[in-house]
């Protein structure tokens, strides 16, 4: 009774929760926050932002995902300790030296109301400021990418009336040489502008390209249709010009302006000022402010309801495992968002107070805490030490015998693989999970209630790209718990002295790893495409209202380097033709334009002959100033293919590995700057088959080393590597982005540290 007595218990019980929770907190935080990448990229785009921006980006996302992981993690770590403790019988010990139920539960709600306290300030005072943060930082990325915008060998269509190109120029320096710019504001007539060399020239609030050896040259423009070539030669205007100023529109202005006054949000708001702006609004703001104060407090009140629900389950599960406990307390947590997004959605519609819609969630979860625990009391013991028996009898001769009976797998091999795969199905359940929950709750206010059938289609489709991040991560999991597990009993060493050395107890994993680097190949290649364009077009719908296409429409641009032409066409449907097609020729240093041939249509023959039919062709060259003339069909040679006038695909998750490769190879010449991306994208597919290989090596002598300390470690150390590993792949993808590094280093650089690493661990693991 001594050990009992004091606070010893309390401690005891909290020291148990501890681990799990902390465990929970830190993988669903790094689990959102891959999730949450996409974000990076989109606020990011293009831009080259500064170390203090990626810095303020960071730091707005962790507030607001702290605020779903700290209820998630006490929910989860507390039904996962109290079933370790149910599952060693040692509640029933506790209560059998008389520890009621209430003083079981009392340092449970204690650590919920502790989480409950840091939620509480974490979302109405540091959640508000991240969120303005993260604005800010969304805004100053912008501003700096449009002072600008234009980058050599890229067409720059986003300001209007204006498509600029650039052949050659200094980004960082802000200058360029040999500038092309077609300039039509609607039906006015066309300016086509060709310079030297240029320069930005930013000036307060105006934004001015100053252009050196200067040609512009006018032409009417035919309503109707896209041909620039005009009726009478004498319409032609060519104006040279030492130095040419045109001012550009690159949003900059309304950018400043929306930057100095911009509407706070209503997640920047702290507790206070939702109070305030509440009182003073009047029908649906007040509704929409009330709304968000009272969801906000609940989710922050949730770890204390979680807590509670926490204890009620982990009291019931003791004739479960850990296991058990986490995917029932993931189901109970997806089970709460839903309840939540449905009384916001009828607090909103104002079928019932928002002090009632928020709370629903929150209080059901508190209600089946209490009444878990009722029942609890109720049934102190049951039949578990009879189970417990039936369960070592059915687990003893009978399976040694199978095991025996089998001609390909020994006993080892067969426990192993078990373990492993129970615990890596396990794992990836629970991320999955997870993952899907955060994506919901992230489209709650796109979501009517006539899209729940897109909802769902879009999370189905979605699943096979979320598996391709977290399978990986599921196995290096499962790999680190089924040898931790196996050195914290010792069963390694019983191994070791039977002569089965470190190498022949990795084999199993090693094997099942190798599976599932197969079926992740078969997943990229075979399933995730389609996958994807379907997901992408259904997340389009709900956020939007559009069913967007997966390839640009309208006029496309196309620079032939070596020949010194640029196309400008719209693409067939039929994906034979080119429609309306343009090509602007130039002199032989590239510089100012001599030639113009338009048509009505562009079919590629064989030799990579372009044929134009109802051709017409305006030279524009100092000799043959305005002559026009037109055929029925005119031929040109080009060194480009076919296949490179095809539109710009911006996703190459899109494609399988054999379509990317051949699409390279046609922007070979073409559009030598745009495919480094998809260079880096090709690679990196092989680097991410090879994963869940290089994982296991690592897992296993990382396993055996921490497990003889706890399991715990082993979890934790799981999470350290995933977030190592996540963190080195983008950082040398951007270092190959930034043209540091060939793309080929770039994909495989962290493969070969880790596959390094797992081969040192393994040389000095001691067997």
């Amino acid at each position: 009774m001594k050990i009992l007595g004091g606070r010893l218990v309390e401690r005891y019980i909290v020291a148990a929760i501890l681990p799990y929770l902390g465990l929970s907190l830190l993988l669903l935080t790094f689990v959102i926050l891959a999730q949450q990448a996409g974000k990076f990229v989109e606020i990011l785009g293009s831009a080259d932002p500064s170390l203090e921006v990626v810095a303020d980006i960071a730091l707005g996302l962790i507030p607001n995902i702290l605020i779903f992981t700290l209820p998630m993690s006490v929910l989860i770590g507390t039904a996962t300790g109290l079933s370790k403790l149910g599952s060693d019988s040692e509640l029933i010990a506790m209560r059998a030296a008389g520890v009621g139920t209430w003083r079981f539960v009392s340092p449970v709600l204690l650590l919920g109301f502790v989480f409950t306290l840091v939620t509480l300030y974490i979302g109405f005072e540091i959640a508000p400021k991240a969120s303005s943060l993260l604005r800010d930082a969304a805004l100053k990325v912008t501003l700096s990418k449009i002072e600008s915008p234009i980058q050599p060998h890229t067409f720059n269509t986003e300001m209007p009336g204006k498509v600029v190109y650039v052949r050659d120029g200094d980004q960082a320096r802000g200058q360029w040489g040999r500038v092309f710019i077609h300039w039509q504001d609607g039906d006015r007539e066309l300016r086509l502008i060709t310079a030297r060399n240029g320069r930005l020239d930013v000036t307060g609030e105006q934004t001015e390209l100053v252009l050196t050896d200067a040609v512009v040259t006018t032409l009417p423009s035919r309503e109707g249709k896209q041909s620039p070539n005009p009726a009478q030669s004498a319409q032609i205007v060519t104006e040279s010009s030492a130095q040419f100023r045109l001012r550009l529109n690159t949003g900059r202005n309304a950018l400043l302006k929306k930057f100095q006054e911009r509407r706070i949000e209503i997640d920047e708001l702290d507790w206070r000022e939702l109070l305030v702006k509440a009182r003073s609004a009047e029908g649906a703001d007040r509704i929409t402010l009330l709304t968000a104060f009272n969801k906000r407090l609940a989710l922050c009140i949730a770890p204390l309801a979680f807590a509670l629900l926490g204890a009620g389950f982990g009291g019931r599960m003791k004739r479960l495992g850990r296991g058990q406990a986490v995917l029932i307390s993931i189901g109970a947590m997806l089970l709460y968002y839903l309840v939540l997004l449905g009384g916001e959605h009828l607090s909103r519609s104002g079928a019932v107070p928002p002090q009632i819609g928020s709370w629903l969630a929150t209080a059901l979860a508190t209600a089946v805490g209490l009444i878990s625990l009722l029942i609890n009391e109720r049934n102190v013991s049951g039949g578990i030490h009879l189970r417990l028996l039936t369960s070592a009898t059915n687990s003893g001769y009978p399976k040694v015998a199978r095991a025996r009976n089998s001609i390909l797998l020994g006993l080892l091999d067969r426990s192993l693989l078990q373990a492993v795969f129970y615990n890596f199905v396990l794992a990836y359940i629970s991320l999955l999970l997870i993952f899907l929950i955060f994506t919901l709750f992230e489209l709650l206010r796109f979501i009517s209630s006539s899209e729940w059938r897109l909802v769902l289609l879009y999370l189905l489709y979605l699943i096979p790209l979320a598996s391709m991040s977290l399978v990986p991560i599921g196995l290096l999991v499962a790999v680190l718990v089924t040898y931790a597990i196996l050195a914290r009993r010792n069963e390694v060493v019983v191994w070791w002295a039977s002569g089965q050395s470190l190498y022949r107890l990795s084999l199993p994993t090693v094997f099942f790893s190798l599976l599932i680097s197969v079926a992740l190949g078969l997943l990229q290649e075979n399933v995730l495409p389609q996958a994807n364009r379907r997901q992408e077009s259904y997340r389009a719908q709900i956020r939007g209202g559009l069913n967007r296409a997966m390839t640009p429409t309208g006029v496309q641009w196309l620079s032939v380097p070596d020949s010194q032409r640029l196309y400008s066409y719209k693409y067939g449907n039929d994906g034979q033709a080119l429609l309306t097609p343009v090509v602007y020729e130039f002199d032989s240093e590239g510089i100012h334009l001599k030639r113009l041939l338009s048509g009505e249509e562009g079919k590629w023959r064989g030799n990579n002959e372009l044929e134009f039919k109802g051709a017409e062709i305006t030279e524009i060259g100092k000799t043959k100033m305005g002559s026009l003339s037109r055929v029925e069909k005119y031929i040109i040679t080009e060194t480009a293919s076919a296949q490179s006038f095809k539109p710009l695909l911006n996703k190459p998750s899109e494609l399988n590995s054999r379509v990317l490769s051949e699409y390279i190879i046609s922007l070979k010449n073409v559009r030598p700057d745009e495919i480094i991306g998809l260079r880096i994208a090709l690679y990196r597919r092989s680097a991410d088959i090879a994963t869940p290989i290089i994982l296991a090596l690592i897992g296993i002598p990382f396993g055996v080393f921490f497990g003889r300390r706890s399991a715990f470690w082993a979890l934790g150390t799981a999470i350290i590597i995933g977030l190592l590993l996540w963190g080195s792949a983008n950082a040398f993808q951007q270092l190959g982005n930034y043209r540091l590094l060939p793309a080929a280093l770039a994909a495989w650089a962290t493969p070969l540290i880790f596959t390094a690493l797992g081969l040192l661990l393994f040389s000095r693991a001691r067997t």
